[in-house]
């Protein structure tokens, strides 16, 4: 039978008192901060999967952000489509007036003055700012107006680039989110020089060809059309991208939750325990460390 010091006795209760008023101190602090993860060596397990999962929930939420950015920066670019389409609904009526036989050189030069007006709306249009980037430019954004009126009024220059600004909206998913300007105003029908002819006509006096102009801004309208119903299909995509990404979200928030936060009745319920192992300890302690050795001198 091993012997049992007085010594070694009161060792023993002192250190299982001592973990039993740790384990008291760590549930007190669960309830204070409502988290059972409070530092990694709580639980390396959970913290590992913590970890993981709020990695995952940053990545999420920089995906939302540049979603957002992304269609703020479309909403700009589908809000100019539609001035654009405005503006050729007001050409193509002018174009018809002035093709009417019944319209003198006088009338055909005012209408002239309002196609340049349209011609000079247009080029705004085309230099359309969205937080302070030209989004017609390509990727060129900064770098100054993509499109200038020639001094003698003749052309149109684009000075922008053809290439595609993407962003990431999801792991291993990017989406093209501008319309270059020269895709737009001047590669399949050159919409400005189609203006530039229709004024120069009107000043003219050029009946003839000014009906022969009709079809040409008809299918400059069409192009504009063709893009901002590509336009459309994008910022549908990344609406039900963002839907995705806010309900995966969602899902890692309660992942995140079941790793670190506290449940605060299995909490209240250990602690409460604990509090009576502790008041047990120590009426233990207080009658095995009560006798010295002059009790036993006596």
């Amino acid at each position: 039978m091993d012997r049992i010091t007085l010594v070694g006795l009161n060792t023993s209760v002192l250190a299982n008192n001592q973990k039993t008023l740790a384990k008291l101190a760590t549930y007190q602090e669960q309830l204070a901060t409502g988290k059972k993860l409070n530092r990694i060596s709580d639980d390396v397990v959970a913290a590992r999967q913590s970890l993981r999962y709020r990695a995952d929930e940053n990545a999420t939420g920089k995906y939302l952000d540049n979603i957002d950015k992304s269609l703020a920066y479309m909403g700009a670019t589908d809000t100019a489509l539609n001035e654009l389409t405005q503006l050729f609904d007001e050409v193509k009526s002018v174009a018809v007036q002035g093709s009417n036989a019944t319209q003198d050189s006088s009338s055909r030069y005012a209408l002239s003055q309002a196609v340049d007006s349209y011609l000079t709306r247009m080029v705004e249009v085309a230099n359309t700012v969205h937080d302070g980037r030209f989004i017609f430019g390509g990727t060129a954004t900064t770098a100054g107006q993509p499109f200038s009126v020639a001094e003698d009024g003749s052309r149109v220059d684009y000075a922008g680039n053809l290439d595609a600004f993407q962003v990431e909206v999801g792991p291993n998913a990017k989406i093209e989110v501008n319309q270059d300007g020269y895709e737009l105003f001047k590669q399949e029908v050159d919409i400005f020089d189609s203006l530039v002819q229709l004024r120069d006509a009107l000043r003219a006096n050029d009946a003839s060809k000014i009906a022969g102009l009709i079809d040409t801004v008809d299918a400059a309208q069409r192009h504009a059309n063709d893009l901002q119903g590509s336009m459309g299909g994008k910022i549908q995509r990344l609406e039900l991208s963002r839907t995705q990404l806010e309900a995966g979200r969602v899902y890692q928030k309660e992942l995140i939750s079941q790793a670190e936060d506290a449940d605060f009745t299995e909490v209240i319920s250990n602690m409460q325990l604990t509090q009576v192992a502790l008041e047990a300890g120590l009426q233990s302690a207080a009658r095995s460390i009560t006798p010295s050795l002059l009790d036993f001198l006596r």
